[in-house]
């Protein structure tokens, strides 16, 4: 049985899907099985993984395929056939440490907590990794774990985010929680909100060291959003909020979770004036000027910074907004 399932769903992968098997076959810990999930990947992709499995002879490899289904049904399927004590999932277009895999375990075992949260390195070429950027966790890293209010209030604070690569869980968070397939968008941020209001009691590590290399693509689906589109953040929060309103023990996080909804505003506010969309800008300005007085903020930076937002919502300047766009 093994100590560890990586997770890692795969569509249309055929320039890089070599890159990533490679770095989990070069995985200084050895007893973990990792899961690809062809999500009816159109290209040479299922070709590759097999030939690429079949060349090594490495049974710690499995290739489930289905149905074009988006990447929250391909999670699905990867959590239905894992084995492992933790649950980790990867991007296939992205790459990894050697010690990504041992420094994650090593972690969660040593801290014994239930989640153990790291850094990523972000890239823009997967064969030189050369640092463009970070998913940064050192300014609330801490050698001692922090229960999930603490944790959520950071979340809001914009200070953790919901990326799955950075995580590694215990595989029975994930006992009857799915990932949401409906949901193009922050479907990962809505389950992983799903684990902890279910389990508002375990305890969370935060690491800054990083072992995952994150590829920035110019064709990902973040960078071709629309007001439609960015609209589901904020029905993701809308949800969150309602999962937190239903657990007593998080009662005090929800005025913290509507700050984190007002960025979810934003980006609709700022995307619709790009876009020159009146509906969508009209419909996020309205709440955005309701909820910013109900909104509990732990950085007066980010509290200041809504507040100029506000007046140039009202005044409905939105020239400024996109002036400002490359700020936010």
């Amino acid at each position: 049985m093994p100590d560890v399932t990586v997770i890692v769903p795969v569509y249309n992968a055929e320039q890089y899907i070599l890159f990533l098997m490679r770095d989990l076959e070069n995985q200084t810990y050895k007893n973990v099985e990792f899961i690809l999930v062809n999500d009816g990947s159109k290209d040479n992709s299922l070709e590759i993984m097999e030939n690429y499995i079949a060349k090594n002879g490495n049974d710690r490899f499995k290739i489930i395929s289905q149905p074009n289904s988006g990447v929250s049904s391909a999670r699905n399927k990867g959590l239905e056939y894992s084995n492992g004590k933790y649950i980790i999932f990867v991007d296939c277009d992205d790459r990894l440490s050697s010690l990504f895999v041992e420094k994650y375990v090593n972690r969660i075992e040593s801290n014994s907590s239930d989640i153990e949260v790291f850094s990523a390195i972000k890239v823009n070429d997967r064969k030189k990794f050369i640092e463009d950027g970070r998913i940064d966790y050192s300014p609330i890293a801490s050698m001692n774990s922090m229960d999930v209010k603490s944790y959520i209030k950071y979340f809001s604070n914009l200070q953790a985010w919901g990326y799955p690569f950075c995580y590694i869980f215990k595989r029975e968070l994930w006992k009857n929680i799915k990932f949401n397939p409906d949901i193009k968008y922050q479907e990962d941020v809505l389950a992983f909100f799903e684990v902890l209001t279910k389990y508002p009691h375990i305890k969370i590590g935060v690491n800054k060291d990083a072992y995952y290399y994150y590829v920035s693509r110019k064709d990902s689906a973040l960078h071709t959003m629309t007001s439609e589109n960015a609209w589901q953040f904020v029905e993701v929060d809308d949800s969150i909020l309602k999962l937190v309103s239903g657990q007593p023990s998080l009662k005090e996080c929800y005025d913290f979770l509507l700050a984190l909804k007002m960025s979810s505003l934003m980006i609709v506010i700022v995307t619709s004036c790009l876009e020159n969309n009146d509906y969508y800008y009209q419909k996020a300005r309205e709440q955005f000027i309701n909820l910013n007085k109900h909104s509990k903020y732990i950085s007066l930076k980010i509290k200041l910074r809504r507040k100029l937002q506000e007046t140039v919502i009202r005044l409905n300047l939105k020239l400024i907004i996109k002036k400002l766009y490359a700020r936010l």
